[in-house]
This record gives structure tokens, C-alpha cells and sequence, in this order.
């Protein structure tokens, strides 16, 4: 009897914890609500409207054989990275469509048995970019003021994949040089109608993601896991403040503008951004465990991520004195430089809600 009882335990201990966590919002509601409050706000002025073309062009790519036909013109190249030309295309598409893109497009290969799912597992550990509006537009322009320093952030990234995608598949038979490629364009109403409804569906799952982290954030701070980090940062000399500021970025990876106004020099700042954008942070890491295959394992991901980001940072540090931003200039522009779009406005993000809503009614 007694063992029974201690074997229910853990059964019951996650009921009473989301009880528990349902009490603590109920209790702190106006604190949460002005967490998702600034989360929705930056989802409309900025995710939204920076990610929305990217991935309806990148879901178009792949639904209309373009991606494939891309991988055969670099078919080589493919078979460098043991790919096969449309897997290779897939690869390019995912550096520039947006975090979860990638693992999308793979699911998909693997559902059509175009792939087997076990390759589509290990490539989703590097099919995995923010692509240019967040890397370049947001992350470069936005936070730090400078475009270039975006392009190096993002090709550092894009390097760091290319070269863990070699590593990880150095023993796989996938893809030739001389392979006949006889892949050819479907672009017709159905491949648009299904990319603008798979862009939807991914933006809404990649928003309700980043609100769901920032309630768990919010709980991490009532646990005094913040308080925690920042001792454990003063440590080593790190103030209380960056700590912080890095838990929250690789939690969430929309929370880098609190990097940005840390006042780190730049010689710091852009390699620490390049990693954790080469990372992605754990609530992109979950949206990539939803949208791809199920065979992902996350330990696995989490791993080549932590490399992948070490990879990047490196890359970026060695590139910054070759950057046209002056050290005093760059420190200026990242402490005040405005996070929300330019207009601030919710128009942009109201649009294209109306543009694909209908699509989202669409039954397959």
C-alpha cells in the first residue's frame, strides 16, 4: 500500500503544480497582463510583419519544386553536405524563412516519404536560421543601427550550420555530383493557397510560443531562478544585470533588445548576439520539436545548438574589426536605439491577418 502510494507521487505532482500556477496568475493578474501585453505588442510591430513573407515564400519554394530545382543547380555543393538536391534546398531555405521553417519543411519531406524521417531528424539540428528580416532587419538595423553588422551576424550563423551540417552528416551516403535532376515547377493556386496557410499556422504557433515563455518566464522570476542567475553571474564578474538579460535571451530569443541596452562594447555585444541568435532559445527550440518530425530529440538539438552558437560567436568576433562601425558609434546606437517598428503601428500585422485568415478556414 505504502508503495503504491509513493508511486502516485510524481503522478500528482504536475496536476498540483499547473493548479498551483493558475493560482499564482489569477493572483499576480495585472503582472502577467502587462508581460503579454508587451509581447503582443512586439508579435504586430515587429515579428509578425518581419517573418510573414519570408516563410510564405520559403513554405512556396519548397510546395512548388522550386527548392528542389535550386538544389540542382548547386548539386554539387549538395553533395558536399550529403544531401540530396531538394533536401540541399530545403537547407538553403530554412537560413532564410525563419527559425521553425526549417523543421516544417522537413516534416513535411518526411510525411511525403520523400525522406526518411531519421535523416529529417538529424537535419533539423541545422536546418535552423532567423533569416534576414531578423538577423538583418531587426537584430543589425533596429537594435544595433548598423545593417552590416546584421550581415555578419547572419552569416556567421549560416557558416556555423554549414559547417556542423558536414560534421553531422559526414558518414551519409545522400547525394552525387553526377545525379540527373529532373525536378520541375508546380506553381499553380493550390501551392499558393497552402503557403500563405502554412505561413499563418506557423506564425500563430510561433506567437502563442513566445507568450507562453513569457508566462514562464514571469514564473522563473517568482521562483527566484533570475535571482539565482544573477548571483551566479557576479561570480564571475558578470553584473546582474547582463545575466539577466542572457537568461532571458536564450529562454526567448525576441527578448534580445534587453542585450542591446546592457551597454557592453562592441567587441562583446555582437558575438554574444551572433550566438544566441545562432541558438535561437529554448521557446524556438520547442516550436521546432511541435512542427517537426517526431523522432527529434531534443537533447540532441539542444546540443548542436550550443555548438552551433559557440561556432558563431566565434566566427563573429574574428569578423568585427573588418565591421565599417566605429566602437563609440556602435555603444551609442545600441543603447538607444528604438526596438518596435518604425510606425509602431499594428496596421502592417492587422493586413496580413486579414489576408490569410481565410485561408486558415481552408479544409485541406
Amino acid at each position: 500500500m505504502k508503495t503504491a502510494l509513493f508511486r502516485s507521487r510524481p503522478v500528482l505532482l504536475v496536476p498540483l503544480l499547473l493548479i498551483a500556477a493558475m493560482l499564482l496568475l489569477s493572483t499576480n493578474a495585472d503582472a502577467v497582463s502587462a508581460i503579454l501585453q508587451s509581447r503582443i505588442t512586439f508579435c504586430l510591430t515587429a515579428l509578425i510583419p518581419s517573418l510573414y513573407g519570408c516563410m510564405a515564400l520559403g513554405n512556396l519554394l519548397c510546395l512548388s519544386g522550386a527548392g528542389a530545382v535550386l538544389g540542382c543547380r548547386f548539386r554539387r555543393t549538395a553533395a558536399f553536405f550529403r544531401m540530396e538536391p531538394p533536401v540541399f534546398g530545403i537547407f538553403l531555405i530554412s537560413q532564410f524563412a525563419g527559425y521553425p521553417v526549417g523543421a516544417a519543411l522537413l516534416r513535411q519531406a518526411a510525411d511525403h516519404r520523400e525522406l526518411p524521417e531519421k535523416d529529417a531528424a538529424a537535419l533539423s539540428a541545422v536546418c535552423y536560421g532567423g533569416g534576414p528580416a531578423f538577423l538583418i532587419g531587426f537584430a543589425g538595423k533596429q537594435l544595433s543601427g548598423s545593417t552590416e553588422a546584421g550581415i555578419c551576424m547572419m552569416l556567421s550563423c549560416m557558416l556555423a550550420n554549414g559547417i556542423l551540417a558536414r560534421l553531422l552528416l559526414r558518414n551519409r551516403s545522400g547525394g552525387k555530383s553526377n545525379a540527373v535532376c529532373a525536378y520541375t515547377y508546380k506553381l499553380n493556386a493550390r501551392t499558393l493557397t497552402d503557403s500563405v496557410t502554412q505561413a499563418m499556422k506557423g506564425l500563430a504557433q510561433i506567437c502563442a510560443a513566445v507568450l507562453l515563455f513569457g508566462i514562464f518566464q514571469y514564473f522563473l522570476e517568482c521562483a527566484g531562478a533570475a535571482g539565482a542567475a544573477a548571483a551566479f553571474g557576479s561570480a564571475f564578474g558578470i553584473p546582474a544585470h547582463v545575466t539577466r538579460a542572457l537568461l532571458a535571451c536564450a529562454l526567448d530569443i525576441t527578448q534580445l533588445p534587453a542585450l542591446f541596452v546592457c551597454g557592453l562594447p562592441r567587441g562583446i555585444l555582437l558575438p554574444l548576439a551572433a550566438g544566441l541568435l545562432s541558438f535561437g532559445g529554448f521557446c524556438v527550440q520547442l516550436q521546432c520539436l511541435a512542427l517537426g518530425v517526431r523522432s527529434l530529440h531534443s537533447g540532441r538539438l539542444l546540443a548542436v545548438r550550443l555548438l552551433a552558437a559557440l561556432l558563431a560567436a566565434s566566427l563573429t568576433a574574428a569578423a568585427i574589426p573588418l565591421l565599417p562601425v566605429p566602437e563609440e558609434t556602435a555603444v551609442s546606437a545600441f543603447a538607444n536605439r528604438a526596438v518596435s517598428s518604425e510606425t509602431g503601428s499594428f496596421l502592417p500585422a492587422f493586413l496580413i491577418f486579414l489576408t490569410g485568415f481565410p485561408f486558415l478556414l481552408k479544409k485541406d
